[in-house]
């Protein structure tokens, strides 16, 4: 999900520099999903998966270098070898993409920007290229309907109370260290509902075992969530005013939904991965990532500060800045 929404810069600058143009991405179902409502005119799908593999990739290029297309651009920001393959054989005049091991498939090679962090690295390559790149961020766009719709069912699951409601994703890549411990995500449900605020817990499909533990420790006072549509998700998130997730796709589908985010980095890779200050907040680990810290990070992104009138007698109270809390 997150390589996905951090795809989708690339299609606003083509659109900015050729608003005529025709332009057409090539990505999974998930990003079919994801990115309806953005200026794109036609979607390729992939699939990553034996046997469908086999010849979607055949036909793809068939249907690919039927269209004559002049320009061809990899949007994933790095140097992958099946994005380099199908841009190579894509038939495109221009072929363009990162210099680095799979650059023998680009006629355009492009040095990489000084820059590791995703959110600024594709503006810098348009840069290159000669064309106008104005600073764009990761953006989803959710219809009326759409937006009303994920409003009226976070509201069934939390109750007609005006709390502010606060999404928080307990996954994250495990096997990667990514994963904050669900304990500690307890512990901040806790904070959170004694703090006057709403909780509300998604699992993913990665963390369905989890859904019956925060079920049972929360029980009425702050729903567990399993959504497995991307875009029904997306709604439900969009419907939050605070979001908080590890290292993970939602938290960039928060940023890309305009929705503050807390992100919680149990790894040194905020540099690379993490969201800048205008769309949220990171929590890093300098030397532990504490439930205090997040909880500041929290109340802070919530309230910024507010008088002492504010409801909730924990979240209204302005703390030092903590230092595992990075203003990115």
């Amino acid at each position: 999900m997150g390589d996905v929404i951090l795809a989708t810069p690339a299609i606003l600058l083509l659109r900015k520099n050729f608003p005529s143009a025709q332009i057409d991405f090539v990505g999974s179902e998930l990003s079919r999903r994801l990115f309806a409502n953005l200026p794109v005119d036609r979607h390729y799908e992939v699939h990553r998966r034996f046997p469908e593999a086999c010849w979607s990739y055949v036909m793809l290029l068939k249907q690919i270098r039927e269209r004559k297309y002049d320009l061809a651009f990899e949007a994933s920001g790095s140097s992958a070898a099946l994005g380099a393959f199908i841009i190579g054989f894509s038939g495109a005049r221009l072929r363009v993409g990162l210099k680095g091991k799979w650059d023998r498939w680009f006629n355009v090679r492009l040095h990489r920007p000084a820059t590791r962090n995703k959110y600024r690295i594709l503006p810098d390559l348009f840069g290159s290229l000669g064309l106008d790149n104005p600073p764009v961020y990761p953006k989803l766009y959710l219809s009326p309907g759409e937006l009303r719709k994920g409003k009226t069912r976070i509201r069934a699951f939390v109750g007609s109370d005006k709390k502010p409601i606060i999404g928080v994703f307990v996954g994250g890549r495990k096997r990667r260290g990514k994963r904050w411990a669900k304990e500690n995500f307890l512990e901040l449900g806790n904070r959170l509902l004694g703090a006057a605020a709403q909780p509300v817990f998604f699992v993913g499909p990665e963390e369905k075992d989890l859904f019956s533990y925060f079920q049972r420790e929360f029980r009425h006072h702050a729903p567990t969530i399993f959504e497995p549509d991307p875009r029904s998700f997306a709604t439900l998130v969009a419907s939050c005013d605070l979001f908080v997730a590890c290292d993970s796709g939602p938290v960039h589908l928060a940023c890309a939904l305009r929705v503050r985010a807390v992100a919680i980095f149990l790894k040194d890779e905020f540099d690379h991965w993490g969201p800048p200050l205008e769309l949220a907040r990171i929590v890093r680990p300098e030397e532990a990532v504490s439930v205090e810290a997040v909880f500041d990070a929290c109340r802070r992104e919530l309230l910024r500060c507010p008088s002492a009138e504010a409801e909730g007698p924990q979240l209204n109270e302005c703390a030092n800045s903590s230092r595992v809390v990075q203003d990115y």
